[in-house]
């Protein structure tokens, strides 16, 4: 019996080692890709400012600052451009804005005001790339873009609140 027994516990290990011989393998590469397309959001706060006709700004223009703030992916080349307006004067482009903010109501009366893209209040800044500021750094993070504005002097008008809607556009 003990002989049947080796014999035995022989078949099961040879049994064992030749279907180990016959395994095989096969394998694959996998290649994943994640693609990130240049993108950006804008955002932009406008200016608020008191404007005194009579007194102040009889002959001192109303200088104030607006800003765009854009978050663009790295790597992409934004360019930010401001629209004529919502109440652009007779004669007003897109290089060439005549900017107004208006009284509203029925009849308005309106007040003239400028954009411009260097404290120096020289460029105007328009609606095209050729009258936009350098290109944005494309950093991933918010980069704020100062907007200098002038309401100039000697501009008359009714006490009352003017305003105006301002496109800013991010092409990237």
């Amino acid at each position: 019996m003990r002989k049947s027994t080796q014999g035995f516990i022989l078949l099961v290990v040879s049994a064992c080692s030749a279907a180990g011989a016959f395994a095989a393998t096969a394998t694959a590469t996998m290649t994943n890709t994640v693609t990130i397309a240049n993108n950006c959001s804008i955002a932009t706060i406008g200016f608020t400012t008191t404007y005194d006709p009579i007194v102040t700004n009889a002959t001192t223009n109303q200088d104030v600052t607006a800003s765009v703030t854009t978050t663009c992916t790295p790597g992409a080349a934004p360019v930010i451009t401001l629209g004529q307006g919502a109440n652009a004067n007779a004669g007003s482009t897109d290089s060439v804005p005549l900017r107004r903010v208006s009284s509203g109501g029925g009849t308005p009366t309106y007040l003239t005001y400028s954009l411009f893209s260097d404290s120096g209040r020289t460029t105007t800044w328009g609606n095209t790339v050729a009258t936009a500021p350098a290109t944005v750094n494309a950093t991933g993070t918010a980069t704020p873009v100062t907007i200098y504005a002038r309401v100039p002097s000697g501009q008359t008008g009714i006490a009352t609140t003017y305003t105006d809607t301002v496109v800013a556009t991010v092409t990237f």
